[in-house]
């Protein structure tokens, strides 16, 4: 599983009340369903963080180090396209051999291929795929697996009717309302640059957010505001995503070399673009982490958390890593919360503006 080795990618949400008590039987009322049910159709249902047939979900199973590790189990059967097109080209030389016929009506290829299905489907092993969650019971943020937008839905339906409440994935707008400020698509639109008119450019909180953290990493790398987690060291890198509706190219992607300071990411700046994506490297004090944000959906990606000093047993080991989660997610949010408190701002803003579009206009390039 992801959150105990290796890098984690992962989405925040936000759990607005209090777990049910007892807390596992919505989850155990929605297990996953035995192997041998499953047909061509996917199926979903919960079982505990340890593997994807465990199927006991009871407080032995789904705590982890003190925290609810669970996972939302993906299973459907599937025949492979090579094998289904052998079998469909081997039965219809044969039905061709037997009636003489120079082809096979189309009627009559609907009929064999649902024959084959309905003889091979069953032999075939499940495929499983899971999304895992961990939580820390007290806490108000949970971290899932979910990071395309189709498996925040599924996710969230079924978390739902196992809580008996929707969680919130923490979108840039929807952390803008949790934060306590005005909804971020009623903003005015903004430019970061002098050349392009505002509603040209992206309205997206999240794009003028990464373009702001993008600035101030180069103008205070070392003390960059988090709001209540203070001041952090951070560093932007590539690869970059920046984006802009409208004409030309609607998204640029820069990598290799060294794309911050490349002539193509200042025209991009210039031409009204504003970031979407880039790697950070966040520093605290003695730890350093490095991750992908996606300024768009606020989903983070690839985060290598730091590895102790020292020998630690498995549950050890997985309480540092979750602990070191919760700190980068809060000081992402530190981070955003900063960003809102300039961007609601209208006098601070349009300062803030005027001083990012001549960062860019005397920002130096390397060829």
């Amino acid at each position: 599983m992801p959150f105990e080795s290796g890098s984690i990618s992962f989405r925040i949400y936000h759990l607005n009340r209090e777990l049910p008590d007892p807390l596992l039987d919505g989850f155990a009322a929605h297990t996953a369903p035995p192997l041998d049910t499953i047909r061509d159709q996917p199926v979903y249902g919960w079982v505990t963080g340890r593997h994807l047939l465990d199927r006991q979900i009871d407080e032995l199973n789904a705590f982890y180090g003190g925290y609810l590790r669970l996972c939302l189990l993906q299973a459907e059967r599937k025949i492979p396209i090579s094998l289904l097109r052998a079998e469909m080209k081997q039965e219809e030389l044969v039905r061709l051999a037997v009636s003489g016929n120079e082809y096979v009506s189309r009627k009559e290829r609907t009929e064999m291929k649902q024959e084959i299905m309905d003889r091979l489907l069953p032999t075939m092993p499940p495929q499983l795929k899971g999304m895992t969650f961990v939580h820390r019971p007290g806490d108000a943020l949970l971290f899932a697996e979910t990071l395309a937008e189709k498996q925040v839905d599924v996710f969230t339906r079924y978390l739902r009717d196992a809580l008996g409440f929707p969680p919130q994935v923490f979108t840039p707008e929807e952390l803008a309302l949790h934060l306590g400020h005005s909804d971020s698509r009623e903003w005015i639109p903004c430019s970061f640059s002098s050349e392009v008119d505002p509603d040209r450019t992206s309205p997206l909180a999240g794009h003028d957010f990464m373009t702001w953290l993008w600035f101030q990493s180069e103008q205070s790398p070392d003390k960059v505001p988090a709001g209540k987690e203070g001041a952090v060291g951070v560093l932007l890198e590539g690869p970059l995503t920046l984006v802009m509706e409208g004409g030309g190219a609607h998204e640029i992607s820069l990598r290799k070399g060294n794309p911050t300071q490349s002539a193509e990411a200042k025209s991009c700046l210039l031409a009204g673009k504003k970031l979407r994506k880039a790697t950070l490297t966040l520093v605290r004090g003695e730890a350093t982490w490095k991750l992908g944000l996606d300024g768009e959906t606020f989903a983070i990606r690839g985060l290598k958390p730091v590895v102790p000093e020292g020998a630690l047993d498995a549950v050890s080991r997985f309480q540092d890593r979750m602990q070191q989660v919760e700190t980068v997610s809060r000081i992402l949010i530190g981070l955003f919360e900063a960003f809102v408190e300039e961007r609601r701002n209208p006098d601070t803003w349009k300062q803030r503006v005027q001083e990012i579009r001549t960062w860019i206009q005397e920002r130096n390039v390397t060829y």
